[in-house]
């Protein structure tokens, strides 16, 4: 008996319930159609032999990957088809369909599975125009579609924070710049934004898909890249991204210095000694951005390093668990030239616990700072504190007597600069 010359009749009925056809499809796939593929051992021809051994070895190489079943019996069954190896695209769409019962499985698969079907020599299938064009079809299954609604709410947010659409952005900037003074009102927990200092330009990071280097129907990659809107007229136009590293690296947390003509950022591009550091580069009178630097192994460790805060010109607060800290993230400071980088010293307690703290603001005319920390049972539970110093001839003394606090705010300390990757030309 043929199978699919026997079943087909009953697809193309069932092909008008929507609502039924891929579980109606999926079942009659695994008590029957395994059986195209499914062959005594002993009986293989040596071919078959071959193209099963190739089959455990690409199922085995996704796997390893981090693939799950369902991705790999996606890409194995769209690869094979696009290469018109349509015995074995049959073989890993029916284990798509056998995986699930066919609950969740796009239309394309089938429609897919039903060609490969009459190509293989398995019988007829529902009439195919000639012009379909395949990989077209392949393509779109791997894009990643956005609503309107999500397009904006996946920008980069302090860890477990509440979202911020830029919409929201836009609308409270317009109403109110966002200035040193005034930055803390705005919520800056919930969406981390570097404002020049002239309020023309605004600097925030988005998450974006973007294509693995490798890999034809590998699925797309989430990474973080820094975008810029301008303010004309009163209003923010014209967001673009800004090129600071390679297309599948990430670039997040920017910070613009108070004269507006560096920008700090945190990125896990190659060359990091770890697997997020802090990088600076200069914006040039033509408002492009010069190559990336890495701030060095004085700021930079083997774990990550995050969230850079620029003060004061020189001062650069950031967070890290790689350096020597009380534990998870701990909120360090230091002294940053043009071209030379002090030693990272950690603010002590209580600013750092052995919970995580990771950025910091200060606010220079009224003599407040604050830290966002995440210190309760609940990992999700981030809050902001406020902490206060005095502020006497250019130096910062806080209120607590910690002596890493002292010396880490004290901007006329006598610091040993040494030579960083930031000062290589």
């Amino acid at each position: 008996m043929n199978f699919v010359e026997d079943i087909n009749p009953f697809i193309e009925i069932v092909m008008k319930n929507n609502l039924t056809y891929n579980v109606f499809f999926a079942t009659m796939i695994a008590f029957s159609c395994y059986t195209i593929q499914a062959q005594d051992s002993d009986r293989m021809s040596k071919s078959e032999k071959i193209e099963n051994t190739k089959r455990n070895e690409n199922f085995k190489t996704l796997k390893n990957l981090g693939y799950s079943e369902k991705e790999i019996y996606e890409d194995l069954g769209n690869a094979n088809f696009l290469s018109e190896n349509y015995e074995t695209a049959l073989y890993w769409y029916t284990k798509l369909f056998k995986l699930s019962d066919g609950a969740g499985v796009k239309d394309s698969y089938v429609e897919r599975y039903q060609f490969a079907m009459k190509k293989s020599g398995h019988g007829k299938a529902t009439d195919f125009s000639k012009e379909k064009n395949w990989v077209a079809s392949v393509k779109s299954d791997y894009y990643v579609k956005k609503s309107r609604e999500q397009k904006f709410n996946d920008f980069y947010i302090n860890p477990t924070a509440s979202k911020k659409s830029i919409e929201d952005f836009v609308a409270r900037e317009t109403r109110a710049a966002i200035t040193a003074e005034n930055k803390v009102n705005s919520k800056q927990e919930e969406l981390q934004i570097a404002i020049t200092p002239d309020g023309t330009a605004a600097y925030f990071t988005k998450a974006v898909y973007v294509k693995p280097e490798y890999g034809v129907f590998s699925k797309k990659e989430l990474v973080h890249k820094i975008f810029k809107a301008e303010k004309v007229s009163g209003q923010w136009k014209t967001v673009e991204e800004v090129a600071l590293g390679p297309k599948n690296s990430s670039a997040m947390h920017p910070a613009i210095s108070e004269d507006g003509k560096r920008l700090f950022f945190a990125s896990d591009m190659p060359g990091t000694f770890g697997k997020f550091d802090i990088y600076v580069a200069d914006l040039k009178s033509n408002g492009k951005f010069g190559t990336a630097k890495n701030l060095g192994k004085k700021v930079n460790t083997d774990e990550n390093d995050l969230y850079p805060n620029i003060v004061g010109g020189t001062s650069l607060f950031f967070a890290s668990n790689g350096h020597k800290g009380y534990g998870g993230l701990d909120v360090f400071m230091v002294e940053v030239a043009n071209n030379r980088v002090g030693a990272s010293v950690n603010l002590g307690s209580p600013i750092n616990s052995s919970k995580d703290e990771f950025s910091l603001d200060i606010m220079n005319k009224n003599g407040t700072g604050y830290v966002l920390i995440n210190r309760g049972e609940d990992n999700g539970a981030v809050e902001r504190v406020a902490f206060s110093y005095s502020k006497s001839r250019n130096s910062f003394t806080p209120e607590t007597k910690d002596d890493g606090i002292l010396e880490a705010m004290n901007t006329e300390s006598k610091i040993n600069y040494a030579t960083s990757i930031f000062e290589d030309k």
